[in-house]
């Protein structure tokens, strides 16, 4: 093959410029001080995990006399995170007013007058780094231009910027000042007793997501009224799954791109705003996406989607730690909320399409340090690990990107996990691939496994099983169980002793063709066709499932089960590839079948046995649903499109809906303002909040 001398003489410029910029990097590491942290820059940069630094700017940046200090780069190589302004004093800024005066202020007037600068808003992006390539490269689509100055001179101009931000901000206070809050853990444990506020993500540690508030019930709910709503900071087209924390009259929210806002929770004004900033590339499998918080003593905390934990102070918002739970170049991201214990911080990771072994983390809850690890996927010499074929272990999958449930009396964990990796392809790692799509009890204190429950063995269909497992105690021919249940994505419902993890029952709650029901002990009797194919195989539930992540609610009064389900079927499609550090590990795909229209449901599903005691179908059929809430008004709260409705709890009868104008993905909390019920969910990008209208 012969290449044009043209394209030969373009390769080879390039070729020439790399070498040039490798052999400047490398002599700078090796002759000047610091070289260990340089050269751990530069590697990352090879490696592909400094997409959003160029060559250009790494090569200046490491010179020495530029006062750059990227050690924070190589602990975390997020450069909106660990690249800060090394010009700062009131020389610099002086120099940064010079320049910007002579060069900025035809658009952004005076004192920085012009587009918010003065306000400190900056929806470009607040960090430091954002800055610098905002001046450096202009924003494209807008009329900032790039402005190729020194690397000296842009610090600068942001360090000039920063100090109108300041400026504004101590003659202008944002927010409200807010008590410090003193939630502690003898209170969380309670909350199922007393549902004033809506202090973890599922409003109680049993996952029930059901408030004993009964001030909005079935005959007063039709007098709700939109009591005020609140417009999330950024942009983007990203669906907002977050539910909020309701503490002491202040509610505490995560937006998608993992900013947090703290509001009054009776008039939905701001108290403080936290924000963050992510790399450009991220490996996410459905957009960028944070579904909640944490809250312990008066400390918040965010997993991000870099794979981060952040402690904030809950009443400044200020950052008191932060440590790194994985690295996103291996595939890792974590897009659930974490859940806060007697002094620990549990979380896990997402990224099972990426060929990540999965596993679940306790911190710390005042230092940030990790106490335990748990791997999903069990390493040589580990129970379990006799259920994988050679290395497949290594990118065994098993994610565990949801909230998982805690039973305070017994200091035990349930939590879900995710598929198996490859997802659609099994013939590398035979054998059931524990402990992938199963239901894990842990000791809290150590991350002990004390049992466990696989729902889908081997599993070929992307079955994660991190739908919210939900602890119930209930009686039963003349006596107390205790246990837990779940509603998963296979199509099943299923009831286990949550002391021992013993198989009571399991019913089909959807369509299901992929099995063809479950043995005595709960495992599935698969269907012999049950399995991708090249042309594409046909099954009942789709690859999104019967259910998902859409948290499901329980009422102890109706003694229900209230699961947000879909009726639509899939075809799954074998396409076997190898493994590549980073990049989607699937193994095959998984589509709609042409002109099959989903069914959306709500369906009301006795605790103890599975059976459905009632159905509400949906006005759109989108096959994406948001989570319920039941409370003791005999009232199920959810999202239908743009539609927020109320259920009779006993029935299913529709009593009341507002059109709220933009999609519902979220689940909505109950929570007293005030002395007043109010009833909250994510619309859009807007926090809406309703309460009863007043006399």
């Amino acid at each position: 093959m012969t290449i044009p001398r043209g394209r030969a003489r373009a390769v080879g410029a390039m070729v020439l410029i790399l070498v040039l910029a490798l052999g400047t990097a490398v002599w700078m590491v090796t002759v000047t001080p610091g070289a260990r942290w340089r050269a751990g820059v530069v590697w990352l940069k090879l490696e592909g995990r400094l997409s959003d630094v160029r060559w250009s700017e790494l090569v200046e940046m490491l010179r020495p006399g530029t006062g750059m200090y990227l050690v924070p780069l190589v602990e975390n190589p997020n450069p909106f995170m660990a690249i800060t302004n090394p010009r700062t004093d009131s020389a610099d800024v002086a120099a940064g007013a010079h320049r910007f005066a002579a060069e900025c202020v035809s658009c952004h007037r005076e004192g920085g007058a012009g587009p918010d600068l003065g306000r400190g808003v900056f929806v470009h992006g607040a960090s430091d780094w954002a800055l610098y390539q905002s001046v450096r490269h202009g924003i494209v689509g807008t009329a900032m231009p790039p402005h190729p100055w020194p690397l000296k001179d842009i610090w600068q101009v942001v360090a000039y910027i920063r100090s109108l931000d300041r400026a504004t901000a101590a003659a202008e206070p944002r927010g409200l000042h807010l008590p410090a809050p003193n939630l502690t853990f003898a209170t969380l444990v309670a909350t199922l007793r007393d549902s004033s506020d809506w202090p973890t993500y599922a409003g109680s540690y049993t996952g029930q997501r059901y408030s004993e508030l009964a001030q909005i019930d079935r005959h007063t709910v039709g007098a709700l009224r939109l009591a005020w709503m609140y417009q999330l900071p950024g942009r983007g087209a990203d669906p907002t799954e977050s539910t909020p924390l309701a503490v002491g009259g202040v509610l505490y929210f995560s937006a998608s791109a993992n900013d947090v806002v703290a509001l009054d929770a009776r008039t939905g004004d701001l108290a403080w705003t936290y924000h963050r900033d992510l790399p450009g590339e991220l490996p996410t499998c459905c957009g960028r996406v944070n579904r909640g918080l944490a809250l312990l003593g008066n400390t918040l905390y965010l997993a991000t989607l870099d794979a981060r934990l952040v402690a904030l102070d809950a009443q400044t918002g200020r950052v008191r730690w932060q440590t790194t739970v994985a690295d996103p170049a291996d595939g890792y991201t974590i897009t659930g909320a974490p859940l806060a214990l007697n002094g620990l911080v549990i979380t896990g990771v997402a990224g099972g399409e990426y060929g990540v072994r999965g596993f679940l983390d306790a911190y710390d809850a005042t230092t940030g340090k990790r106490v335990w690890r748990f791997y999903v996927v069990p390493a040589p010499g580990d129970p379990g690990h006799e259920t994988w074929t050679g290395d497949s272990w290594r990118q065994g999958g098993g994610p565990t990107w949801m909230t998982g449930s805690y039973d305070a009396q017994r200091g035990v964990l349930y939590w879900g996990t995710g598929n198996p990796g490859p997802t659609f392809d099994g013939t590398g790692r035979g054998g059931a691939n524990l402990y992938t799509n199963s239901l894990l009890a842990l000791d809290a204190r150590t991350g002990t496994l004390g049992w466990y429950f696989q729902f889908t063995p081997h599993d070929v269909l992307d079955y994660d099983a991190v739908e919210v497992p939900v602890l119930v105690d209930s009686d039963s021919a003349g006596r107390r169980r205790h246990l837990v249940v779940t509603a998963n994505r296979n199509g099943f419902y299923y009831v286990l002793d949550r002391e021992s993890g013993r198989f009571f029952t399991g019913q089909p709650y959807a369509r299901v063709t992929w099995a063809q029901g479950l043995d005595s002990e709960g495992h599935p009797i698969a269907a012999p066709t049950a399995r991708p194919s090249p042309a594409g195989t046909l099954l009942y539930p789709n690859v999104g499932g019967a259910t998902n992540w859409w948290p499901p609610a329980y009422s102890p009064q109706t003694g229900l089960f209230y699961v947000p389900t879909v009726e639509r079927p899939g075809l799954f499609y074998s396409s076997p590839g190898g493994y590549r550090r980073g990049a989607l590990y699937m193994g095959g795909d998984a589509g709609d079948v042409p002109n099959a229209r989903p069914v959306s449901l709500v369906r009301a599903l006795a605790v103890a046995s599975g059976g459905i005691q009632w159905e509400h179908v949906l006005t759109i059929p989108t096959g994406n649903l948001a989570g319920l809430l039941a409370t003791a008004g005999n009232v199920v709260f959810g999202g239908d499109g743009p539609r927020f409705y109320a259920l009779d709890a006993e029935t299913g009868a529709e009593l009341w809906a507002f059109n709220t104008g933009g999609r519902i993905n979220a689940a909505p909390i109950a929570y007293l303002a005030g002395g007043h019920e109010q009833v909250s969910v994510v619309a859009g990008r807007a926090l809406v909040t309703f309460a009863l209208a007043g006399p």
